[in-house]
């Protein structure tokens, strides 16, 4: 039976090479973004939290506004916007 779950095919997706594996760096936890800062959605397949849906790895958008701890992001899509509340373990700054 095919899988279909939230993280299908994220092993070749998300994967990391062996010295980039485990715990991310303090400076992803840290990372703050303003307003209007355009940012990738760059997965950490290690943190559960805050985590975005697969089909958003790679993606550009803009912060939008900061909700606790995370950021909300919109990313255009064809015809809309879509909303992703992402932790900054999840984002990169967009150079």
């Amino acid at each position: 039976m095919k899988a279909k779950g939230y993280r299908k095919k994220g092993r070749s997706l998300l994967g990391r090479k062996a010295d980039k594996a485990g715990f991310p760096p303090a400076r992803r936890w840290l990372a703050s973004y303003e307003k209007g800062q355009r940012v990738v959605i760059d997965i950490w397949p290690g943190v559960y939290e805050g985590m975005p849906h697969t089909r958003y790895q790679g993606k550009v958008g803009e912060v939008l506004e900061k909700r606790g701890r995370c950021y909300v992001v919109g990313i255009p899509l064809q015809s809309r916007m879509a909303k992703l509340t992402v932790s900054p373990v999840h984002m990169q700054p967009f150079a």
